[in-house]
């Protein structure tokens, strides 16, 4: 071999080792193993506890949330198994259990690390909702790692002075204790009043934390908080799907500012864009991996001359309160079934569909996170797969339809690898057609 073809040859294989069409072949949609009757799922979510003791299998629970406009007057239960993973192909008999009934119109189970509370660890179950009887919501803690859970129930909540619908929770040291402090979005009296508050950890397991509202007519519903650089400066931020609103907006202020969130002078807000209609639920993570975190939006146009629901991802401008904030349609055409208050799409969740392809580099790159949403009341759900893995191409992602539910109304989806196997799984709350779908990108 020469030293120009030995040198061709080395040029070769190094291009095949960085430049890649994707040799992973993966079907975009999952496989649908089966359903498992349930009466109103809704809201369903996956939590990891942090016992390294436990297998990673056996880590994980599985939490549902149901609820029954129509049982006025009544609370709605809450449900959780263990290890789903040990359950996917087994779908007769789930151990299916009944955490609480102590709620009415449960949200979004969301998580509750160890360490936030002494002796805690599971979930933070939030509740309320317009529809009349069931206004008034609560924060309740659950110990899932209490000999029974059922008993552990804590409602830091239980000091409002008004009737407040909750959606979310996220842990944040809002006062600089060292501990982490529940920041909640809520409204009150339908949609009338929105208040976005923090609830100031008191350091024991009680009832009733000390509330502090961070902005008043702010975040309603769904929020996310990241670290962020605006012209140079460090900066501390939530960004807000507001449903009430209709908008997208951010609200922040300078790093290690002094008073923090508790010093309405330190806040910065602005409207990132009021042309969505109904702000759904928003991520925000670096969706084309150009070292650069974007913003991604579902919202339902409900403008008379549109009335469709769309997914938007947002570039993020070096200033964040003078620069553009560049928007990519990437899914559109979400349709609703006929009637008041409905909408599509709901909530996204950013994924990989086997281990083999979140490993896959193309172009020396990462490729491209997947996205499931909900399809929330056009009674579907949905995969949408990246067009391409280059940083510079914002196509409209490819949208497939994982399942057509046969009902109104479907809720959210669990989605991650649940028995360790490498292939990603998900779990599809059924609301109208009572029922979970169990899928998973594991071949036959």
């Amino acid at each position: 071999m020469t030293w120009l073809s030995a040198c061709s040859l080395l040029l070769l294989l190094l291009a095949s080792a960085s430049v890649s069409d994707g040799a992973v072949d993966v079907d975009t949609v999952p496989r649908l193993i089966g359903t498992v009757a349930l009466e109103l799922p809704a809201f369903v979510d996956i939590h990891e506890s942090q016992d390294q003791s436990l297998p990673y299998i056996d880590r994980l629970t599985l939490y549902i949330s149901t609820f029954n406009p129509f049982a006025f007057l009544k609370n709605d239960p809450v449900y959780f198994m263990r290890s789903p993973g040990r359950h996917l192909y087994n779908l007769t008999n789930w151990p299916i259990t009944q955490l609480a009934k102590s709620a009415v119109w449960p949200n979004s189970p969301d998580e509750l690390p160890s360490g936030v509370v002494p002796g805690y660890e599971g979930v933070i179950w939030s509740s309320g909702f317009l529809v009349p009887t069931k206004t008034k919501g609560k924060l309740e803690l659950f110990n899932m790692n209490a000999a029974d859970p059922t008993k552990t129930a804590i409602n830091i909540a239980s000091e409002d002075t008004k009737d407040y619908a909750y959606h979310r929770v996220l842990w944040k040291d809002m006062d600089g204790d060292g501990d982490m402090d529940a920041v909640t979005a809520r409204f009150h009296n339908a949609n009338k009043e929105q208040s976005f508050a923090w609830m100031e950890n008191p350091g024991k397991a009680v009832n009733g934390w000390t509330q502090h509202e961070i902005y008043k007519d702010g975040p309603d519903v769904s929020f996310r908080n990241v670290q962020l650089v605006s012209g140079g400066v460090a900066m501390d931020c939530f960004l807000s799907a507001e449903l009430w609103h209709l908008r997208t907006a951010i609200y922040c202020i300078r790093t290690g500012a002094n008073g923090g969130w508790d010093n309405p002078d330190n806040i910065q807000m602005r409207v990132i864009d009021d042309t969505v209609g109904q702000a759904f639920d928003l991520l925000v993570e670096d969706f084309n991996n150009d070292g650069r975190v974007d913003l991604l939006l579902t919202a339902f146009n409900n403008s008379r001359h549109a009335m469709t629901g769309n997914v938007f991802v947002y570039e993020m401008p070096d200033d964040l309160f003078e620069g553009e904030w560049v928007r990519h349609v990437i899914a559109d055409n979400f349709q609703p079934a006929k009637g008041n208050n409905k909408m599509s799409p709901g909530a996204p969740q950013t994924f990989y569909p086997t281990e083999a392809y979140r490993n896959e580099m193309v172009n020396s790159k990462p490729r491209r996170k997947w996205i499931a949403v909900s399809g929330d009341d056009d009674g579907q759900a949905y995969v949408l797969r990246p067009a391409s893995d280059a940083s510079d191409d914002w196509r409209p992602y490819e949208k497939s339809v994982i399942v057509n539910s046969g009902g109104e109304t479907v809720g959210t989806m669990a989605v991650g690898d649940m028995d360790g196997d490498g292939y990603t799984d998900i779990i599809l709350s059924g609301y109208s057609a009572n029922k979970l779908f169990v899928f998973t990108y594991k071949p036959e």
